[in-house]
């Protein structure tokens, strides 16, 4: 049985020493930068964080692209964005004389480069699946993908990453000595000793009582959008004890959400659009804001501000059949009812005001009745009449992405002391300082670019300190590493056994419902195919789900890169949803061990056959003269047989096929020769494998092997069927098998054959070797039957190469036909068909992408 447990896509947590160089708190973005450019100048570095390892990475996670300034067109952004117009850009919304817009411009001019360097991939701008941006880079994979690079860079550099918080600094802490520091870890609290302190753990988004405490109670209404460790407790202890502070107390970004997404760690895929469309009303059905009013990218924010200024946040947007069609990819369908007091009921809305709000919008669409407040229509009518059901409903609330209240810091980012001067070894970066640069506004990108620069400057100069104590190394240093040592850290204690499973989803309906997903995040539009085909297909029908999942390699990349894979609540595992998937579309509600069963019959049955059938003193006869195949098994029926089982099986499949692509038809194609090279080239190339560079494996780029072990397996495959042809052009000229070893076909099969096996048995070994988290039960039993199959006729094509001139000649005949025999008709039902549905998928999406204006790949 194969290894259940997970293989972790970054290193695992250390043990906590007793003192360090420098200290990082927390994984975000900020930290890591932090912590990698301090070991880059040198310094021993502990970064730590409370989160479990699946969540190291904070709200960075969640983040999809960073703005960076650049004076000409790279591959990453279009265009110029010189440093002065980043800067003038932050001065706009924070006026301020304290020059860090100025740094932060400037240093994210080599940011990109740095990250690069780093192993963070970047999406290219020229293969047309992003929006167009000369201020923003887009990350390959988003901000989990960003996250598992620079995690995987800090613990190769030699970073220890732990896990572990601290709340409270030492009194001294705005002093000019090493931080004596207490770190609460699984074992307990620990004393650690740092030359200097990175405080890049975040804000308080995660911390209600103090959204609370600013907000008023409203504020326990708001959805934590990030990840539920960001409490903010060193954050708020230093702003309580001397550290100047930026922002307004309570503020963070805010936008408006589905009340129904997970309170905490939702991320983008929470986030509700669509108010344009329809009325958005309070518990009592009042309306309250313009809906039609702002319709830009900045209605998002605008409605969730909206929403928290309010004493009851909540909110509810209704939407008639017409407002309901015009929605973009959601996370969660909208409720629905046949009459307003019926959705009023299923929503907790009073059902007289809903009513009497819509009966005042009909009034005003038929008699120019004033709304109160004005309903703007740059969208058309909602509710136009006749009143068509059913009227929808969608679930609001205030989601909030980060907050901007923070410690001040200076142009080195160390904090700054409200009685003057800064503290000489504390530095923060991240959303901890952020207020600084954004004030109470919002540029996209922003917010990841202060994390970076003020990383990077607070991880440099937090170096040059630890250059002179414990982070310098020598002897002293190896004596205060042992003096202060503590235990590692003890696995977590067993936990109650888990409630039994609920039932498995049927396998369309668990891949339209991760698809559905992908499709409201879309941080992995650059990863594959799969993804820009499907943000082409909104409604995710059948046939859309059929293109999809033969369209997906399994290369799995998207699992690594998913924040919302396992496990998060959201439980999005999309390499084996659409496995699954595939593995159904295959059997085509047959049993599933059909093929398996059909190829056993065939393999085990021709040769009991001929044991019945065949004289003893014929079948084992030795000897390898011309017809000597033939005396076991005659010409006509070994030739009949295998077109009747070909030809049977090839027409099976071609009906199949067909049916498939009529019911793939999904957007605008532009068929020609041209789309159809192009699809067959990326079926024969394997392209969307990941190139040279490989696909994301659990700890990072995996590079060719798969596609090199694949093309050995195809190659053979084909070099086989090569030698049967060859043969029977032979056989036509007079020839008679079995053939000279110098001879076409035993040439082309025993290369074939040999191709085969070390095909396999390197697939084989990556597959024992593989993580078990995003694979399919189903396909993987398809998968080991085919390669089974596969090794079986490969095999005992060579044993009867090299057994013909001996007894054994006969029965290893029988055995190698039966083989084949199984696997031409297994070949309609089985795992071996994939490459044609492939291809297919591979080829509309080609002409698929000719139809679309603009780059394309």
């Amino acid at each position: 049985m194969p290894d259940p447990r997970p293989v972790p896509p970054v290193p695992g947590p250390s043990a906590l020493p007793g003192a360090t160089g420098v200290l990082v708190a927390g994984a975000g973005f900020a930290g890591l930068t932090a912590a990698i450019e301090a070991r880059l100048c040198g310094a021993e570095v502990t970064l730590i964080d409370p989160a479990p390892m699946p969540l190291w990475g904070g709200n960075t996670r969640h983040s999809r692209n960073i703005r960076l300034a650049h004076d000409s067109e790279t591959r990453w952004q279009r265009g110029g964005y010189p440093a002065a117009e980043f800067a003038a850009d932050i001065e706009r919304l924070v006026p301020s004389d304290n020059g860090l817009a100025g740094v932060l411009a400037r240093g994210s001019a080599d940011l990109g480069s740095w990250l690069a360097a780093r192993g963070v991939a970047f999406e290219p701008w020229d293969e047309g699946n992003l929006p167009f941006s000369r201020r923003t880079a887009f990350f390959r994979g988003g901000g989990q993908a960003l996250s598992h690079a620079l995690l995987r860079a800090a613990g190769q550099l030699g970073v220890r990453i732990a896990s572990g918080r601290i709340e409270a600094l030492p009194p001294d802490w705005a002093e000019d000595r090493p931080l004596c520091l207490i770190v609460q870890t699984a074992d307990g609290p620990r004393s650690l000793q740092a030359e200097a302190l990175v405080l890049a753990t975040g804000g308080y988004g995660a911390n209600p009582d103090e959204m609370i405490r600013h907000l008023g109670p409203g504020a326990a209404a708001f959805a934590n959008r990030g990840t539920p460790h960001q409490d903010g407790a060193p954050l708020l202890w230093l702003m309580a004890h001397g550290a100047a502070t930026v922002g307004r107390p309570g503020d963070g970004h805010l936008v408006a959400v589905d009340a129904r997404a997970p309170a905490s760690d939702a991320g983008i895929v929470s986030r509700a659009d669509g108010m344009q469309f329809g009325l958005v009303v309070d518990a009592a059905g009042q309306r309250f804001r313009d809906e039609g009013a702002d319709v830009g990218s900045a209605r998002y924010s605008v409605w969730g501000r909206a929403l928290a200024e309010r004493a009851d946040p909540r909110a509810w947007l209704i939407l008639d059949a017409e407002g309901t069609a015009r929605l973009p990819p959601l996370l969660y369908p909208p409720l629905t009812a046949e009459n307003p007091a019926d959705l009023a009921r299923l929503c907790g809305i009073e059902p007289g005001g809903l009513v009497a709000t819509l009966n005042a919008l009909a009034a005003h669409l038929d008699r120019g009745t004033p709304l109160e407040p004005p309903r703007s229509r740059p969208e058309g009518v909602p509710f136009a009449p006749p009143l068509r059901p059913p009227l929808a409903a969608i679930p609001l609330r205030p989601g909030l992405t980060f907050t901007r209240h923070g410690v001040a810091v200076d142009a080195t980012a160390r904090v700054r002391l409200a009685e003057g001067g800064s503290a000489h070894r504390v530095f923060a970066a991240g959303a901890s300082m952020a207020g600084a640069l954004l004030g109470q506004g919002y540029l996209s990108g922003t917010a990841l670019a202060i994390g970076g620069v003020f990383g990077r400057i607070a991880g440099a100069g937090a170096a040059s300190l630890a250059d002179h104590g414990v982070g310098q190394a020598g002897p002293a240093t190896d004596k205060l590493r042992q003096a202060s040592a503590v235990p590692a850290l003890q696995p977590a204690p067993p936990q109650p056994a888990a409630p039994a499973p609920e039932p498995e989803p049927e396998p369309w309906d668990e891949a339209a419902r991760a698809l559905s997903i992908c499709n409201t995040c879309g941080f992995c539009t650059g990863l594959c195919a799969v993804f820009p085909a499907a943000r082409l297909r909104p409604a995710l029908g059948t046939g859309d789900l059929r293109h999809l999942a033969h369209l997906c390699h399994d290369c799995r990349s998207c699992h690594y890169d998913c924040q919302y894979a396992p496990p998060h609540a959201l439980a999005v595992n999309l390499p084996a949803a659409l496995a699954e998937a595939r593995a159904a579309d295959y059997a085509a509600r047959l049993p599933a061990r059909l093929p398996q069963a059909v190829f056993l019959l065939c393999l085990l049955g021709l040769p009991l056959m001929a044991l019945l059938a065949i004289p003893p003193e014929r079948l084992f006869a030795a000897g390898a003269a011309p017809g000597a195949f033939y005396e076991v098994i005659p010409h006509a029926l070994m030739a009949g047989g295998a077109g009747l089982a070909f030809g049977g099986a090839a027409l099976v499949l071609a009906v199949r096929l067909w049916r498939f692509w009529r019911q793939t038809t999904g957007p605008a194609a532009q068929p020609g020769i041209r789309p159809l090279a192009r699809g067959l080239g990326a079926a024969l190339r394997l392209t969307n494998l990941g190139g040279t560079r490989g696909c994301d494996g659990p700890r990072g780029p995996t590079g060719p092997a798969r596609r090199i072990f694949h093309h050995l397996l195809a190659g053979g495959f084909v070099l086989t069927g090569l030698a049967t042809l060859a043969g029977a052009v032979l056989h036509a000229g007079g020839e008679i098998a079995p053939y000279p070893l110098a001879s076409a076909p035993v040439a082309l099969g025993t290369l074939g054959g040999i191709a085969m096996l070390a095909g396999l048995a390197g697939l084989s070994h990556r597959r024992k070797r593989a993580d078990r988290r995003p694979a399919s039960a189903r396909m993987e039993a398809a998968d080991r039957d085919l390669r089974r199959a596969l090794g079986i006729v490969a095999g005992s094509g060579l044993a009867l190469l090299a057994l013909r001139d001996g007894p054994a000649m006969g029965l290893m005949l029988a055995l190698h036909l039966g083989a084949v025999l199984g696997l031409a008709l297994a070949l309609p039902f089985g795992k071996l068909s994939h490459g044609a549905y492939r291809s297919l998928a591979l080829i509309r999406h080609a002409a698929e992408r000719a139809a679309r204006p603009g780059p394309r790949r």
